[in-house]
């Protein structure tokens, strides 16, 4: 009987993990981390055999997408509010802080500050929706030179295309995300490190959303994650608990 059963136990066992191997998570992540979250994720696929869906973008485009039902498994924010504000709201359970961002002026063709900017546009990301846009309008304000630049303000939809605005040459400055830059492999010269005291930190927090069978899957990939501390660290971030960066 039991060399009867052995060979159904084993056989169930198989199309479980074949079942788990073949359904794909489905990730949003803020264009801030979509880079790193790229080469994070495709050390997991190669090790686990599990399947990714990456969906970048701005932080408050898929705030508003998931409250309409979105199907996404994890949602990496670049901020705190929009995670909490899902979590209270049913969808996820707790919020849990992944890093920290940092904010860099960029300036590819001279060396520059917030209060000695190129002629020309000053890409920033769009406040309402983006986090880092947030920032860039407080640094710009506490600095002082709000009023004088605020004229020249382009906006990117999010931040990554607020990159791709100063990378094209549409504006010669942007205050980007600094892990943008490091993913880029962009010479130090033509950038700066925002003072952090010039913007409230960018704590930036990642949610469960996934269900069910699909939660064991979602919780292995953040743990995964998590534990890329050196990656986020080597990319502009700073981790939990560092000066700067709260911890839940």
């Amino acid at each position: 009987m039991y060399k009867t059963l052995l060979p159904c136990v084993l056989a169930g066992l198989l199309t479980a993990q074949q079942v788990q191997a073949a359904e794909t998570l489905r990730i949003a992540v803020a264009a801030n981390l979509l880079p790193v979250m790229e080469r994070i994720a495709a050390d997991y696929q190669q090790q686990t055999g599990a399947k990714l869906q990456i969906a970048g973008g701005s932080s408050g485009a898929f705030f508003e997408q998931i409250q309409r039902g979105a199907p996404f498994d994890l949602f990496y924010s670049a901020d705190a509010e929009r995670p909490d504000k899902l979590a209270a709201n049913g969808h996820g359970t707790t919020a849990i802080t992944y890093a920290c961002g940092r904010l860099a002026l960029w300036t590819p063709r001279q060396p520059a500050s917030l209060d000695n900017l190129p002629a020309g546009k000053v890409a920033i990301a769009q406040p309402q929706t983006a986090p880092y846009g947030t920032a860039a309008l407080q640094a710009l304000e506490r600095s002082g030179q709000l009023a004088t630049i605020k004229p020249r303000l382009v906006y990117g939809q999010d931040i990554g295309q607020t990159f791709q605005f100063v990378l094209s040459g549409n504006a010669p400055s942007g205050l980007v995300a600094l892990s943008q830059l490091t993913a880029a492999n962009t010479p130090s010269v033509q950038y700066q490190r925002v003072d952090a005291s010039l913007y409230d930190p960018l704590v930036q927090k990642r949610l469960i959303l996934a269900k069910d069978a699909r939660r064991d899957a979602a919780e292995r990939f953040a743990a995964f994650f998590d534990a890329q501390q050196a990656t986020l660290q080597t990319a502009g971030y700073a981790l939990p608990g560092e000066a700067g960066c709260a911890a839940d």
